[in-house]
């Protein structure tokens, strides 16, 4: 039995597009990882910014685990009236695409809900409006619960 061996060479030149070739894949992996986190963040900043002011009603509420005192659900509950409630339709509809995305129109009333999940974590997004053309009032709740 003949065993042939084959001489591989790889020149500089070579190498250097290998390189390239997978850093680009990783630039490219990381960036399709971080687009739905992305888009939760939006709403997230959303929420947190009308939490802080006067014309909002915020509520949050954390549950843990008694032994370790992590954070095992979150709930938060931001109710807002007015017209700045049309942001936060605009967000939903712009990251519908970053998860299981729902949307049910029930006479002046619209609820939407977006589903995303991790590996540590599984997020609730639900927005709840009235005002068909231009919402009047709007209520999202945040549940983010750990796994």
């Amino acid at each position: 039995m003949t065993m042939m061996k084959r001489n591989m060479t790889i020149t500089k030149g070579q190498d250097a597009r290998r390189g390239t070739k997978i850093r680009l894949m990783a630039l490219l992996m990381g960036c399709l990882v971080a687009l739905p986190a992305a888009a939760q963040n939006r709403i997230d900043e959303l929420v947190e910014n009308f939490s802080t002011t006067g014309s909002a009603k915020f509520t949050s509420a954390v549950e843990r685990d008694p032994k370790t005192r992590r954070v095992q659900k979150a709930v938060k509950v931001l109710e807002i009236r007015g017209t700045q409630a049309d942001r936060f339709r605009e967000a939903f509809k712009a990251e519908s695409l970053s998860g299981n995305y729902s949307q049910q129109q029930d006479g002046d009333e619209l609820t939407a809900t977006l589903t995303c999940e991790s590996k540590a974590e599984l997020r609730l997004y639900m927005l709840q409006t009235v005002g068909r053309l231009v919402p009047r009032s709007a209520k999202v709740t945040i549940i983010v619960k750990k796994k």
